[in-house]
């Protein structure tokens, strides 16, 4: 029976097929809205990620047109919330993969995106994108594309579960408002810390989500940045060695407002350890955040 579902709806694509050829992006008028009976499509029923993800590796990740497919088959899908946060994860993991090759598996855009091309030409490639929730993005002279965890939250959050909604809201502020870019942090101290105790929230609350290890290692990277700080916004003086007194003090307020947390609990630890240095940077600031950050008690649910 899983063998004839995935033929059948192999062969209900035209031109979402890795047999086809690979799509020329801006003629995409015609050619990425070439015939898909939608219907038909929207009458098959999954069950699993496994099936899921077999007639995903049928479609062709250089065409947005698959992830119209992907929608459908996602939406249509007869399971659990559990289930579907599985699923949910395999139609992410297919859009990213679209995304992180369209630019390579079109040479007409990717030609186009070359040498300094035109507001028009740019602007036009994000009209494109945008309804399948990816952004056209520019980084040291580089277009890349980069999903939108915010239209993942608009437009699936409904069928999956408490978890998987506030995984994404969780994903979709940092993508609105980066914590930090290049070395440098870029929001304030208490915005920092209301992103550690979320994540530290959310680890309790869903140990076993499916991807709660990408919270934890949110979770660690908020921590490290509060505590140890970055290349370009440090907490310690680079010629003293000594620990600022605006980071001291965030230290010792968020102990004091927070007292039951995890978090709480490993500042006072770095405290101590930084009192017994007369608060000066040391080799055993790296060795506390290694252990105590990346190490087994990074799992603060447990």
């Amino acid at each position: 029976m899983r063998f004839f579902t995935i033929t059948l709806i192999s062969s209900l694509f035209i031109s979402c097929n890795i047999n086809q050829p690979k799509s020329n992006g801006f003629n995409s008028v015609k050619s990425e809205l070439r015939l898909i009976d939608t219907a038909r499509v929207a009458l098959i029923r999954l069950t699993n990620p496994s099936d899921y993800r077999q007639v995903l590796d049928t479609l062709d990740q250089g065409d947005l047109c698959s992830l119209d497919v992907a929608r459908i088959l996602f939406k249509n899908c007869d399971t659990d919330t559990l289930t579907r946060d599985s699923m949910f994860l395999v139609f992410n993991d297919f859009r990213n993969s679209v995304a992180g090759g369209y630019l390579e598996n079109n040479e007409e855009v990717s030609s186009r995106l070359e040498n300094s091309p035109s507001d028009e030409t740019i602007n036009q490639l994000k009209r494109r994108l945008a309804p399948y929730g990816i952004a056209l993005n520019l980084s040291k002279d580089i277009f890349y594309l980069e999903p939108q965890s915010e239209f993942l939250l608009h437009h699936f959050s409904m069928g999956l579960t408490s978890a998987y909604r506030e995984f994404l809201s969780i994903e979709t502020e940092e993508q609105k408002y980066r914590f930090a870019v290049e070395g440098t942090i870029l929001i304030p101290a208490d915005s920092l810390t209301s992103r550690i105790l979320r994540c530290e929230n959310f680890i309790i609350r869903y140990p076993h989500f499916v991807s709660v290890r990408m919270v934890q290692d949110l979770y660690a990277q908020y921590l490290n940045a509060f505590l140890a700080g970055m290349e370009n916004s440090r907490v310690f003086n680079p010629e003293s060695n000594l620990l600022n007194d605006s980071s001291r003090l965030s230290f010792e307020s968020f102990v004091i407002q927070n007292p039951e947390t995890k978090s709480a609990e490993m500042i006072k630890g770095y405290l101590d350890l930084l009192k017994s240095t007369d608060y000066h940077y040391t080799d055993k600031v790296d060795s506390f955040l290694l252990e105590k950050l990346y190490g087994e008690e990074l799992s603060v649910g447990q």
